[in-house]
């Protein structure tokens, strides 16, 4: 959702349960910039030609930019927060505010739009899980009805898929990079990524939105252009991601423990060959707050071989030491690591496990393999 400077009616906790952080204008500028910018690079476009949408408009700050359109038109399901939209918007082209359900029987027409009609999407639509407890309490209180063709668990992917339905020109939003880089997240836009691809993004830190968190995740400004081939994972793995820290970084840049261990539960491991055992990894952030090596069985155990087990002390040294130097922006990657050089320290790996020291060899490893993205 977007905002000026006034006051949100949505206390701190209501914010969070539904997924309404409002953005700040300095990002609203960026995303125009990055937008306009791109429009013209490809294809010449002229911003007057085209229809500007956000389907989850808040108080309507991304519909204030100073660019010429041909129309205007905000939605959102919070009626209070269209009420101020409409109290606190000027803009020189037609300006329409619609209190509805974006998500659900998504068509043109719904917002008034023709089939022959250059659109654009721009926004900051609310991410989170609505499958979780605190969803559930929630749904009463807002109309969460979604087209079956748009079911996900997060609204943002649901957002996202939606706006492939609308066959929008170009889409200029606001989502959690996880989005794209996470390859599981990224098979669930399949019907996004087959007609669109990604052309420009700039990545920033939750930080923004939420100052007070105690865990910070990256965000993309991300824009898209409708495209009849699409995009593959393989086109994202070697994307070159910008932040608003000027810092550059490709998936591709790194290898990832992934390749070489069992990351979830295997209960097939024999027991002749399990050694240990160790706590469920998904991504860097996780690791952060989650265990390594456990006693105790569990459905989150992973079985440990004793093949594999100087890989898993690999693990446990860089959650110990090396997590937070590791910089907002990768924080959803799997663990790093340089295989060949991992293989020449190997007993050095067990041996930091163990004890508890941390080896110099060790940290200039994690400081060689990181270059400039190892955060002092």
């Amino acid at each position: 959702m977007s905002t000026q400077n006034i006051q949100s009616h949505l206390d701190k906790k209501r914010s969070v349960d539904l997924g309404s952080f409002y953005t700040p204008e300095s990002i609203i500028e960026l995303s125009y910039k990055m937008l306009i910018e791109n429009m013209a690079r490809h294809g010449g476009c002229d911003s007057s030609e085209f229809v500007l949408l956000d389907s989850s408009c808040g108080y309507g700050g991304f519909l204030k930019g100073s660019s010429v359109w041909r129309r205007k038109i905000g939605v959102d399901i919070d009626e209070e927060a269209i009420k101020i939209a409409r109290e606190h918007c000027d803009s020189a082209a037609p300006l329409e505010f619609l209190h509805m359900n974006a998500l659900q029987d998504v068509r043109r027409d719904k917002f008034g739009i023709t089939k022959t009609d250059k659109l654009v999407i721009i926004g900051n639509p609310p991410y989170n899980d609505k499958t979780s407890i605190i969803k559930n309490k929630i749904k009463t209180q807002r109309d969460y009805s979604v087209d079956p063709s748009l079911r996900h668990r997060d609204l943002g992917v649901s957002f996202l898929l939606s706006f492939a339905a609308l066959e929008a020109d170009f889409i200029c939003v606001l989502h959690p990079l996880s989005y794209l880089i996470k390859e599981a997240n990224f098979k669930s836009l399949k019907a996004f990524v087959q007609k669109y691809i990604l052309i420009d993004s700039l990545v920033m830190s939750s930080e923004i939105f939420c100052p007070n968190s105690l865990n910070f995740f990256p965000i993309s400004i991300s824009l898209y252009r409708k495209d009849t081939e699409g995009m593959d994972y393989k086109y994202i793995k070697n994307y070159a991601f910008n932040t608003l820290e000027n810092k550059k970084f490709k998936l591709n840049n790194f290898d990832y423990i992934s390749n070489y261990i069992n990351k979830y539960p295997n209960k097939k491991t024999p027991s002749s060959e399990k050694i240990a055992m160790f706590y469920t990894m998904r991504d860097i952030n996780a690791l952060r707050r989650s265990k390594t090596f456990i006693e105790r069985d569990c459905r989150n155990a992973v079985y440990i071989p004793r093949s594999k087990y100087s890989l898993y002390c690999f693990v446990d040294v860089f959650k110990r030491y090396i997590s937070k130097h590791i910089p907002y922006y990768l924080g959803n990657c799997d663990v790093m690591i340089d295989y060949a050089r991992f293989l020449a320290l190997e007993d050095e790996f067990v041996r930091t496990s163990q004890t508890k020291v941390l080896d110099n060899k060790i940290l200039h490893y994690f400081k060689d393999m990181l270059g400039e993205h190892y955060k002092y």
